[in-house]
């Protein structure tokens, strides 16, 4: 084995202990302890409904000192996390004296002059981004433990139906069929 091959070896070897550790760290795949609300709302167990292009009211609910400081601050960011068009930061509020936050977050609509409508789900994350809220209310409609998946949004359309985005296609071509003769 010459030396790039050795020095290659370990840099795998420490990835791989590195994320075994951060698996099997606790809490490390787990989503924090606020939960994701929004009043009124239906969804299924691990986000809600919201309409694209409509201000929707939500909350994060049960923000505790250990993820926010303490006192607990003023304003916290809330980030709606979407793998299809990009993160979006908004400004949570507290409520009174409680741990919770509200916020208001719009989905993009062409209706509204954005250049694409929201679609398929997102996940709300809150502090950082890697602070996900949690789906505790979403299932029971209580914060008891129930349940600790990441919670977000589902984008639906004015009727309520659940709006997928589009998947692009490969259209053949003649290169495609050139690179099928030497497979």
């Amino acid at each position: 084995m010459n030396s790039r091959s050795s020095i290659r070896s370990v840099r795998i070897a420490l990835l791989a202990a590195g994320a075994l550790v951060w698996a099997l760290t606790p809490g490390a795949w787990a989503a924090g302890a606020g939960s994701l609300f929004v009043a009124g709302a239906t969804g299924n167990p691990t986000h809600f409904d919201i309409q694209i292009g409509v201000p929707t009211n939500a909350e994060i609910r049960g923000v505790p000192t250990s993820e926010a400081g303490d006192p607990l601050p003023a304003t916290i960011d809330v980030i709606v996390k979407s793998s299809q068009f990009g993160n979006t930061t908004v400004t949570g509020t507290r409520i009174g004296l409680t741990n919770n936050y509200s916020f208001t977050y719009t989905p993009p609509a062409i209706a509204n002059g954005d250049e694409f409508d929201a679609c398929a789900t997102t996940i709300v994350a809150y502090i950082t981004n890697g602070n996900n809220s949690n789906n505790d209310l979403i299932d029971d409609g209580l914060q008891n433990g129930s349940s600790n998946a990441s919670a977000g949004f589902r984008f639906v359309d004015a009727n309520g139906d659940p709006i997928d985005c589009e998947v692009l296609g490969v259209e053949p071509t003649p290169w495609a069929g050139f690179k099928s003769l030497y497979r």
